[in-house]
């Protein structure tokens, strides 16, 4: 005998990482039109903060994009009808995202999130961390050094700042491998 349980949907989260300029949006845009095309109802967020490129759509740096909308808070996932959820910008959210999320999962949502997993401090960012160690499957994507180009999974900032969360993109920010991470914007360095 089988329980009702047993053929209720399982939640499942994914979570794409990694620095800035990694291509981290346009891979959470993949796995959401994949999902759209085995006809399953999909769902396109970010948080309103990230006005980039356009006000409610998933955006790249590079100009592609996909219809979305634009949430204030992570309660707000609460009172989406879908089953795939795909969030960008994800670390934008100081608090409650891994509540929310642990929500969605628990009504059988499948939830692909796409953020920064680290600070340009170094530093994990808001719940990613908690997010990450939650995750069924983590995609790491790796950026390219601004300075060397080899692969770069830190992102610095190139003004001075200590605010926790810059919106912002080419010009304020990029990439640094492991051996150019402190080294000056300008410094021209060769790889070693």
């Amino acid at each position: 005998m089988t329980d009702a349980a047993d053929h209720a949907p399982v939640g499942r989260l994914t979570v794409i990482c990694g620095p800035m300029f990694a291509g981290k949006t346009t891979a959470l845009m993949a796995r959401l039109s994949e999902a759209a095309s085995r006809g399953r109802r999909v769902a396109c967020v970010k948080p309103t903060l990230d006005d980039r490129y356009h006000p409610s759509d998933l955006t790249t740096h590079d100009g592609k994009s996909m219809p979305g909308m634009a949430i204030e808070a992570p309660d707000d996932l609460l009172s989406i009808e879908a089953d795939v959820v795909g969030l960008d910008e994800a670390h934008f959210f100081v608090t409650g995202l891994h509540d929310a999320v642990g929500v969605l999962l628990a009504r059988g949502v499948e939830v692909v999130l796409a953020g920064l997993d680290r600070t340009s401090m170094n530093e994990p960012f808001h719940e990613m961390g908690a997010l990450l160690i939650e995750a069924d499957e983590v995609v790491k994507i790796a950026g390219v050094c601004a300075i060397c180009g080899r692969e770069a999974v830190h992102t610095i900032r190139l003004f001075d700042s200590k605010a926790p969360i810059v919106v912002g993109g080419p010009g304020m920010f990029e990439n640094r491998c492991r051996v150019h991470l402190h080294a000056a914007p300008d410094s021209g360095a060769s790889p070693e």
